[in-house]
């Protein structure tokens, strides 16, 4: 009488403790896609978009991803002044020598000037915000990869009946 009620209650243990080791698995965070296109950045989480600002708290958690991330995007912001400042400096000449006028070529050689530190900083920018995407979705899978999964034993020895648990 006295072993099957330990039997009973080692099963009703196992079963316990199985119920608690499945409910101990972390929710897996989905990763960030980013895309580069002629328009700019998309970023992709689980298959919803996110903008700059859902893309900052999104990757707040992971401090160094976040400081990538918004590095490049103010180097994208002063990239898109420079462009557009540095291909109205190259248009103005243009348009004066269109309408038969004297061009200042200066204004289009700091143009020039412009487009490549634009160039330069789209790229910098570029390379930040991908090492920032790289390294938040390493630090989500590493956050991920621990699971916490015991397996049970029943043994039986001389001493008699028993639970084991190994983990």
């Amino acid at each position: 009488m006295i072993k099957k009620s330990i039997l009973a209650l080692c099963l009703f243990c196992f079963a316990l403790c199985s119920s608690l080791g499945q409910n101990q698995e972390p929710t897996i965070e989905p990763e960030i896609e980013m895309k580069a296109g002629l328009l700019g950045y998309r970023f992709l989480k689980d298959g919803e978009r996110l903008n700059w600002k859902e893309l900052l708290e999104a990757t707040a958690s992971v401090e160094e991803a976040h400081l990538l991330i918004k590095r490049g995007r103010s180097q994208n912001t002063f990239s898109s002044v420079f462009a557009f400042t540095g291909g109205a400096l190259i248009g103005i000449p243009l348009g004066q020598k269109s309408a038969d006028r004297d061009p200042t070529w200066e204004l289009a050689y700091l143009g020039g000037a412009l487009g490549i530190a634009a160039f330069y900083l789209s790229f910098k920018a570029f390379n930040n915000i991908n090492k920032g995407v790289d390294s938040y979705n390493i630090a989500v899978a590493k956050q991920s990869s621990y699971r916490f999964q015991p397996e049970f034993f029943i043994v039986n020895n001389q001493n008699g009946f028993g639970l084991a648990m190994r983990f």
